[in-house]
């Protein structure tokens, strides 16, 4: 984990410096004059709005982890040296990226919790390494289009489409109208252009108007109304 020198905070910078160096009067160069008179006036007993009235004082400031330059203390600067910055660790910057930008950084992993089908969702992006506990929200997922048994059931998914059949023998007048449902295809709406890596083997299917040939990747799927081709 990466560290940066940071400031301290507004009201607790005397404190902290007392604290991580003894005496915050330690943590300045003195060589006499100016501001350090040793009275109540002296620069470094003065806080942010009282330092900065002074001509004759300065205001410290650091910034913690990048962040907004904050007050570390008031000092003389004729005299002495700014108060330092105490070096903590600071956080990943992983917080907040979105999931692209997480999996750019080695420094950050993405977490994610099972969607529907086999897919993922991402939830958020933390520190690599750090073992995160996250509660995945509870998914209802749409059965397969495969399982939908009626076409009724199938022209109600708007990611489906109905696939028919067409024996061609059933002697009616009706253009298409040997035509029967034989299931639920995957997608809004059908592959009605030859691919051109057709590799089956089986007959092109029989499509009477206003059905036509529908594909897969690589074989033909069946007939479809010719309005639900894509485009």
């Amino acid at each position: 984990m990466r560290t940066q020198r940071i400031a301290f905070v507004p009201g607790l910078a005397m404190l902290v410096l007392a604290s991580a160096c003894g005496n915050i009067t330690g943590m300045l160069q003195n060589d006499g004059g100016g501001g350090q008179d040793g009275g109540p006036a002296a620069c470094r007993t003065l806080d942010e709005a009282a330092c900065r009235a002074r001509t004759d004082c300065a205001a410290g400031a650091c910034s913690p982890c990048g962040g907004t330059p904050a007050f570390a203390g008031c000092y003389d600067p004729s005299h002495e040296s700014p108060p330092a910055c105490l070096a903590i660790p600071c956080p990943a910057p992983c917080l907040g990226l979105d999931e692209t930008s997480c999996r750019a950084h080695t420094e950050c992993q993405a977490i994610s919790c099972p969607g529907c089908n086999g897919t993922s969702l991402f939830e958020g992006c933390a520190p690599a390494g750090g073992a995160v506990d996250v509660a995945c929200p509870a998914i209802s997922c749409p059965v397969a289009c495969a399982q939908e048994m009626t076409k009724d059931a199938c022209d109600a998914r708007p990611d489906c489409h109905s696939v028919y059949t067409d024996p061609g023998t059933c002697g009616c007048a009706a253009a298409g109208c040997c035509a029967h449902f034989s299931g639920c295809a995957s997608g809004g709406q059908a592959t009605c252009t030859q691919p051109s890596g057709l590799i089956c083997k089986i007959a092109t299917p029989y499509c009477e108007s206003p059905y036509v040939v529908s594909y897969t990747t690589n074989c033909y799927e069946g007939c479809v109304l010719s309005t639900e081709c894509a485009p």
